[in-house]
């Protein structure tokens, strides 16, 4: 293993040099800390390595990469040793498990000074845990092997020399499977990390023609239909959500976008406090089978993909908590400047309800 570690630092130094590369590689050796309550804690500490694939965009001409000031799209792959963080559970310790993980992010220039650049860096990814309450009974945080990874952070980036770097960078980081799959406490942990990255060309006699950016509508009427899930606890079953969003957008440019509309969500099954699986505390639980919010929010479009989130209001909601308030975030591609693919996932305070997946429509 420590040679397997060796190799990945030394990776990044093997390419020849390229003056005018578009491409890089590069390793990061990461360490993070849990935060949050953990039953009987007794050890906090996370380790990992990821390699990276990367291209630079800052010289790209496309509208979104000179008005987010984007410098580099990177592909992670990951690996933390959960099992570093144990707590004392019933007598015994207990570790967390492994994570293997895939990633993309984006680098956002917040500031230049000399060879030093100061990056914002929010990434999104898919990550593979080893133990859940299904193999492991004493765990309580994870109800499935697959989970979504967020991350964002500040990063310095400095530019050594001609085809180097050093890269730094502290972060939050969040694990969780956004309800799908009961129990769902997921990782929030603090990590940082520092690597390098290499220069390197692997199209140096045919240069990437850029294809012209997608453009949609300044403003339209839209309306979203999606279908979700939320897991019933420690079984693998689950009630299943409709979501349907029209709503109204008008972007202010061809990267942001600004929306408001109606947010409205079916349930296939209502709170029966007779059962057990609703016996469970979560703030999306409802008598009645509809709820109907009005929400504001914001769209960033990077060409065919987009961020989006919204904060909104309810305006019927039969809440055995009284939830009046509710958020949601997800990502749009767009496969026309009118249609597309969504996934979103709605919430309540920190608590994720379901994720949805579906389609969208501009008019």
């Amino acid at each position: 293993m420590k040679k397997f570690y060796f190799l990945l630092t030394v990776i990044p130094l093997l390419f020849p040099s390229q003056n005018t590369s578009e491409n890089f590689i590069g390793y990061q050796f990461l360490a993070a800390q849990s935060v949050g309550k953990i039953k009987g804690d007794i050890k906090n500490y996370i380790s990992g390595h990821s390699l990276t694939f990367g291209t630079h965009v800052e010289n790209r001409k496309e509208e979104w990469v000179k008005f987010l000031s984007a410098k580099n799209i990177k592909y992670n792959l990951i690996f933390l040793d959960l099992d570093q963080m144990q707590h004392d559970l019933w007598g015994r310790n207990y570790g967390f498990g492994k994570i293997f993980a895939a990633t993309v992010n984006v680098d956002f220039q917040l500031a230049k000074l000399g060879d030093f650049n100061l990056l914002f860096s929010p990434t999104l990814g898919i990550a593979y845990i080893t133990k859940t309450v299904h193999t492991d009974p004493d765990s309580y945080f994870f109800g499935s092997h697959l989970n979504a990874l967020f991350d964002a952070g500040l990063g310095v980036q400095y530019n050594f020399a001609r085809d180097y770097a050093l890269t730094s960078r502290v972060s939050f980081l969040h694990f969780s499977n956004g309800a799908i799959q009961l129990p769902n406490a997921g990782v929030n942990t603090i990590s940082a990390s520092i690597g390098i990255q290499r220069n390197i060309n692997l199209s140096a006699d045919k240069k990437e023609v850029q294809k012209p950016e997608l453009q949609v509508k300044k403003q339209a009427f839209e309306i979203g239909i999606g279908v979700g899930q939320r897991g019933k606890y420690k079984i693998k079953d689950a009630f299943y959500r409709i979501a349907i969003s029209p709503a109204y957008s008008h972007f202010i440019n061809n990267t942001i976008g600004l929306k408001i509309g109606l947010d409205a969500v079916y349930y296939d099954q209502v709170f029966n406090p007779e059962v057990y699986d609703d016996s469970v505390p979560y703030w999306g639980k409802s008598w009645e089978h509809w709820r109907i919010g009005s929400s504001v929010g914001a769209e960033i479009k990077m060409n065919k993909i987009s961020f989006n989130a919204n904060y909104g209001y309810y305006l019927y909601f039969k809440s055995p908590y009284d939830q009046k308030t509710y958020w949601k975030a997800g990502l749009r591609y767009y496969i026309t400047p009118k249609l597309g693919a969504e996934s979103m996932m709605t919430a309540h305070k920190v608590q994720a309800d379901f994720i949805s997946f579906g389609l969208f429509a501009r008019f």
